[in-house]
Protein backbone atom coordinates (compact mmCIF):
# COMPACT_ATOMS: atom_id res chain seq x y z
CA UNK A 1 0.00 0.00 0.00
CA UNK A 2 3.19 2.27 1.10
CA UNK A 3 4.24 1.42 -2.62
CA UNK A 4 1.29 2.48 -4.48
CA UNK A 5 0.58 5.52 -2.37
CA UNK A 6 4.16 7.05 -3.49
CA UNK A 7 3.92 6.29 -6.71
CA UNK A 8 0.39 8.51 -7.02
CA UNK A 9 2.57 11.03 -5.27
CA UNK A 10 5.18 10.83 -7.79
CA UNK A 11 2.82 10.59 -10.87
CA UNK A 12 0.84 13.47 -9.27
CA UNK A 13 4.06 15.10 -9.17
CA UNK A 14 5.36 14.69 -12.57
CA UNK A 15 1.86 15.95 -13.85
CA UNK A 16 2.57 19.11 -12.01
CA UNK A 17 5.61 20.09 -13.23
CA UNK A 18 5.38 18.28 -16.84
CA UNK A 19 1.91 21.23 -16.97
CA UNK A 20 3.98 23.88 -15.24
CA UNK A 21 6.51 23.64 -18.20
CA UNK A 22 3.66 23.73 -21.22
CA UNK A 23 1.89 26.60 -19.44
CA UNK A 24 5.28 28.30 -19.25
CA UNK A 25 6.43 27.62 -22.86
CA UNK A 26 2.74 28.48 -23.66
CA UNK A 27 3.02 31.85 -22.64
CA UNK A 28 6.39 32.28 -23.50
CA UNK A 29 4.74 31.73 -27.25
CA UNK A 30 1.96 33.83 -27.35
CA UNK A 31 2.78 36.52 -25.48
CA UNK A 32 5.04 38.03 -28.35
CA UNK A 33 1.80 37.77 -30.16
CA UNK A 34 -0.41 39.29 -27.52
CA UNK A 35 1.65 42.46 -27.27
CA UNK A 36 1.69 43.05 -30.76
CA UNK A 37 -1.72 43.21 -30.87
CA UNK A 38 -2.27 45.38 -27.93
CA UNK A 39 0.16 47.77 -29.11
CA UNK A 40 -0.70 47.96 -32.50
CA UNK A 41 -4.38 49.84 -31.23
CA UNK A 42 -2.20 52.36 -29.46
CA UNK A 43 -0.88 55.45 -30.73
CA UNK A 44 3.05 56.60 -30.93
CA UNK A 45 3.05 58.33 -27.29
CA UNK A 46 1.08 55.21 -25.48
CA UNK A 47 3.99 52.57 -26.89
CA UNK A 48 6.70 54.63 -25.58
CA UNK A 49 4.96 56.05 -22.22
CA UNK A 50 3.71 52.36 -21.50
CA UNK A 51 4.65 49.63 -24.09
CA UNK A 52 3.35 46.93 -21.57
CA UNK A 53 0.13 48.35 -20.50
CA UNK A 54 -3.50 47.54 -22.04
CA UNK A 55 -4.67 50.78 -23.61
CA UNK A 56 -9.00 51.38 -23.05
CA UNK A 57 -8.88 53.94 -25.93
CA UNK A 58 -8.04 51.42 -28.96
CA UNK A 59 -6.49 53.50 -32.52
CA UNK A 60 -8.27 51.44 -35.15
CA UNK A 61 -7.13 54.46 -37.26
CA UNK A 62 -3.31 52.49 -37.63
CA UNK A 63 -5.26 49.45 -39.04
CA UNK A 64 -7.00 51.67 -41.43
CA UNK A 65 -3.95 53.80 -42.77
CA UNK A 66 -1.88 50.68 -42.56
CA UNK A 67 -4.35 48.92 -45.01
CA UNK A 68 -4.97 52.03 -47.51
CA UNK A 69 -2.21 54.69 -47.36
CA UNK A 70 0.59 51.62 -47.08
CA UNK A 71 -1.15 50.11 -50.14
CA UNK A 72 -1.60 46.68 -47.29
CA UNK A 73 -4.73 46.17 -48.60
CA UNK A 74 -3.51 45.62 -52.29
CA UNK A 75 -0.54 43.22 -51.31
CA UNK A 76 -2.52 41.06 -48.87
CA UNK A 77 -5.08 40.18 -51.82
CA UNK A 78 -2.15 39.33 -54.13
CA UNK A 79 -1.09 37.07 -51.25
CA UNK A 80 -3.87 35.72 -51.07
CA UNK A 81 -4.55 34.81 -54.14
CA UNK A 82 -0.32 33.25 -54.94
CA UNK A 83 -0.72 31.29 -51.25
CA UNK A 84 -4.65 29.94 -51.99
CA UNK A 85 -3.84 29.41 -55.90
CA UNK A 86 -0.24 27.66 -55.06
CA UNK A 87 -1.98 25.27 -52.47
CA UNK A 88 -4.76 24.28 -54.39
CA UNK A 89 -2.88 23.04 -57.33
CA UNK A 90 -0.33 21.87 -54.69
CA UNK A 91 -3.06 19.32 -53.33
CA UNK A 92 -4.57 18.65 -56.82
CA UNK A 93 -1.33 17.36 -58.00
CA UNK A 94 0.12 15.57 -55.04
CA UNK A 95 -3.24 13.71 -54.27
CA UNK A 96 -3.10 12.26 -58.07
CA UNK A 97 0.72 11.37 -58.02
CA UNK A 98 0.19 9.85 -54.48
CA UNK A 99 -2.65 7.85 -55.96
CA UNK A 100 -0.80 7.03 -58.93
CA UNK A 101 2.07 5.71 -56.88
CA UNK A 102 0.28 3.73 -54.00
CA UNK A 103 -2.57 2.63 -55.82
CA UNK A 104 -1.41 1.97 -59.49
CA UNK A 105 0.11 -1.24 -60.20
CA UNK A 106 3.13 -0.40 -61.73
CA UNK A 107 7.12 -1.39 -61.88
CA UNK A 108 8.22 2.53 -61.74
CA UNK A 109 6.48 3.43 -58.76
CA UNK A 110 8.87 3.15 -56.01
CA UNK A 111 11.36 5.14 -58.90
CA UNK A 112 9.27 7.78 -59.12
CA UNK A 113 8.23 8.52 -55.58
CA UNK A 114 12.25 8.59 -55.03
CA UNK A 115 12.48 10.37 -58.02
CA UNK A 116 9.87 13.50 -56.35
CA UNK A 117 11.93 13.09 -52.47
CA UNK A 118 14.82 14.16 -54.67
CA UNK A 119 13.31 17.43 -54.33
CA UNK A 120 13.60 17.63 -50.62
CA UNK A 121 17.37 17.90 -51.07
CA UNK A 122 17.40 20.80 -52.95
CA UNK A 123 17.37 24.33 -51.29
CA UNK A 124 14.27 26.46 -53.07
CA UNK A 125 16.64 29.74 -52.84
CA UNK A 126 19.38 27.60 -54.81
CA UNK A 127 17.42 27.84 -57.59
CA UNK A 128 16.68 31.91 -57.58
CA UNK A 129 18.97 32.53 -60.33
CA UNK A 130 18.42 30.11 -62.73
CA UNK A 131 14.62 30.83 -62.69
CA UNK A 132 15.17 34.35 -62.66
CA UNK A 133 17.20 34.12 -65.61
CA UNK A 134 14.85 31.57 -67.20
CA UNK A 135 11.29 33.68 -66.11
CA UNK A 136 12.97 36.90 -67.67
CA UNK A 137 13.98 35.78 -70.94
CA UNK A 138 10.26 34.04 -71.53
CA UNK A 139 8.81 37.55 -69.92
CA UNK A 140 7.11 36.01 -67.12
CA UNK A 141 8.73 38.40 -64.44
CA UNK A 142 6.22 40.78 -62.60
CA UNK A 143 3.41 37.87 -63.77
CA UNK A 144 1.96 35.51 -60.47
CA UNK A 145 3.09 32.47 -62.15
CA UNK A 146 6.80 33.23 -61.34
CA UNK A 147 5.76 32.63 -58.06
CA UNK A 148 2.87 29.74 -57.88
CA UNK A 149 5.43 27.69 -60.10
CA UNK A 150 8.22 27.62 -57.77
CA UNK A 151 5.83 27.49 -55.10
CA UNK A 152 4.22 24.17 -56.17
CA UNK A 153 7.09 22.86 -57.43
CA UNK A 154 9.31 22.73 -53.93
CA UNK A 155 6.03 22.08 -52.41
CA UNK A 156 5.33 18.34 -53.56
CA UNK A 157 7.97 16.59 -52.43
CA UNK A 158 6.76 16.67 -49.18
CA UNK A 159 3.26 16.80 -49.63
CA UNK A 160 3.31 14.02 -51.73
CA UNK A 161 5.58 12.08 -49.37
CA UNK A 162 2.71 12.51 -46.16
CA UNK A 163 0.24 11.70 -48.97
CA UNK A 164 1.58 8.56 -50.02
CA UNK A 165 2.09 7.11 -46.68
CA UNK A 166 -1.20 7.47 -45.70
CA UNK A 167 -3.07 6.46 -48.99
CA UNK A 168 -0.99 3.11 -48.82
CA UNK A 169 -2.76 2.07 -45.57
CA UNK A 170 -6.25 2.28 -46.87
CA UNK A 171 -7.83 -0.86 -47.62
CA UNK A 172 -7.79 -2.32 -51.46
CA UNK A 173 -11.28 -3.77 -50.62
CA UNK A 174 -12.91 -0.29 -50.50
CA UNK A 175 -12.15 0.31 -54.06
CA UNK A 176 -12.26 -3.15 -55.11
CA UNK A 177 -15.79 -3.24 -54.19
CA UNK A 178 -16.71 0.61 -55.78
CA UNK A 179 -15.11 -0.65 -58.96
CA UNK A 180 -17.02 -4.77 -59.21
CA UNK A 181 -20.09 -1.82 -58.79
CA UNK A 182 -19.50 -0.17 -61.81
CA UNK A 183 -17.11 2.23 -60.67
CA UNK A 184 -14.06 3.78 -62.84
CA UNK A 185 -10.62 4.71 -61.71
CA UNK A 186 -11.40 8.40 -61.58
CA UNK A 187 -14.24 7.58 -59.34
CA UNK A 188 -12.79 5.78 -56.96
CA UNK A 189 -10.14 8.63 -56.72
CA UNK A 190 -12.39 11.54 -56.17
CA UNK A 191 -15.43 9.79 -54.51
CA UNK A 192 -13.44 7.48 -52.09
CA UNK A 193 -9.16 8.17 -51.92
CA UNK A 194 -9.63 11.91 -51.90
CA UNK A 195 -12.51 12.56 -49.17
CA UNK A 196 -10.53 9.82 -46.84
CA UNK A 197 -7.36 11.64 -47.32
CA UNK A 198 -9.13 14.62 -45.38
CA UNK A 199 -6.27 14.64 -42.66
CA UNK A 200 -2.76 14.42 -44.42
CA UNK A 201 -4.23 17.14 -47.19
CA UNK A 202 -5.18 19.58 -44.22
CA UNK A 203 -1.84 19.12 -42.66
CA UNK A 204 0.24 19.84 -46.33
CA UNK A 205 -2.26 22.74 -46.55
CA UNK A 206 -0.98 24.48 -43.43
CA UNK A 207 2.40 23.52 -44.15
CA UNK A 208 2.42 24.92 -47.75
CA UNK A 209 0.20 27.84 -47.10
CA UNK A 210 2.60 29.25 -44.03
CA UNK A 211 5.76 28.61 -46.23
CA UNK A 212 4.21 30.14 -48.79
CA UNK A 213 2.81 33.25 -47.30
CA UNK A 214 5.74 33.79 -45.38
CA UNK A 215 7.88 33.35 -48.89
CA UNK A 216 9.94 36.83 -49.72
CA UNK A 217 12.97 36.12 -51.46
CA UNK A 218 11.33 35.24 -54.91
CA UNK A 219 8.41 37.62 -54.39
CA UNK A 220 10.94 40.28 -53.85
CA UNK A 221 12.95 39.36 -57.24
CA UNK A 222 10.13 38.31 -59.50
CA UNK A 223 7.43 41.13 -58.99
CA UNK A 224 8.63 45.03 -59.31
CA UNK A 225 5.02 46.26 -60.06
CA UNK A 226 4.02 47.50 -57.07
CA UNK A 227 0.25 45.90 -57.85
CA UNK A 228 1.20 43.06 -57.66
CA UNK A 229 3.54 42.52 -54.59
CA UNK A 230 3.10 39.64 -52.34
CA UNK A 231 2.48 41.50 -48.32
CA UNK A 232 6.47 40.26 -47.33
CA UNK A 233 7.72 42.31 -49.81
CA UNK A 234 5.19 45.20 -49.04
CA UNK A 235 6.29 45.19 -45.49
CA UNK A 236 9.91 45.61 -46.25
CA UNK A 237 8.55 48.67 -48.04
CA UNK A 238 6.16 49.93 -46.11
CA UNK A 239 8.87 49.53 -42.29
CA UNK A 240 10.95 52.64 -44.90
CA UNK A 241 7.63 54.27 -45.87
CA UNK A 242 6.31 54.59 -41.99
CA UNK A 243 9.50 54.23 -40.40
CA UNK A 244 8.84 56.68 -37.11
CA UNK A 245 5.63 55.46 -36.87
CA UNK A 246 5.89 52.02 -34.84
CA UNK A 247 2.18 51.62 -34.18
CA UNK A 248 1.00 51.22 -37.98
CA UNK A 249 3.58 49.02 -38.30
CA UNK A 250 3.15 47.10 -35.56
CA UNK A 251 -1.01 46.85 -37.48
CA UNK A 252 0.86 45.42 -40.45
CA UNK A 253 2.56 42.84 -38.80
CA UNK A 254 -0.60 41.50 -36.97
CA UNK A 255 -2.60 42.08 -40.72
CA UNK A 256 0.22 39.67 -41.92
CA UNK A 257 0.08 37.07 -39.03
CA UNK A 258 -3.75 36.74 -39.05
CA UNK A 259 -4.15 34.45 -41.91
CA UNK A 260 -0.97 31.81 -40.93
CA UNK A 261 -3.18 31.49 -37.87
CA UNK A 262 -6.62 31.44 -39.05
CA UNK A 263 -5.58 28.51 -40.91
CA UNK A 264 -3.50 26.41 -38.72
CA UNK A 265 -6.78 26.70 -36.13
CA UNK A 266 -9.09 25.58 -39.16
CA UNK A 267 -7.19 22.67 -39.87
CA UNK A 268 -4.63 21.94 -36.60
CA UNK A 269 -6.97 19.12 -35.41
CA UNK A 270 -6.23 17.21 -38.41
CA UNK A 271 -2.50 17.29 -38.44
CA UNK A 272 -1.32 15.00 -35.39
CA UNK A 273 -3.44 12.15 -37.05
CA UNK A 274 -2.36 12.56 -40.39
CA UNK A 275 1.41 12.56 -39.36
CA UNK A 276 0.93 9.62 -36.77
CA UNK A 277 -0.24 7.63 -39.97
CA UNK A 278 2.41 8.71 -42.26
CA UNK A 279 5.09 8.09 -39.39
CA UNK A 280 3.78 4.77 -38.58
CA UNK A 281 3.34 3.37 -42.34
CA UNK A 282 6.78 5.35 -43.20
Amino acid sequence: MMVIARKRKKIKLGTVILYTVLIVSSITCLYPLIWLILNSFKTNSQLFNDPWGITFSPVFGNYITAWTSGKIGTSFLNSVFVSASSMLITIIIASMAAFAITRLKWKLSGAVLDFFLLGVMIPIHSTLIPLFLMFNKIKLTNNYLSLILPYVAFALPTSIFILTGFMSTIPREVEEAFIIDGGSMAGVFWKIIFPLSKSPIATISIFNFVSMWNELMFALIFMSDQNKMTLPVCLTRFKGQYSTNWTVQLAAVVIMVIPSIAVYLLLSDRIIESMTVGAVKG
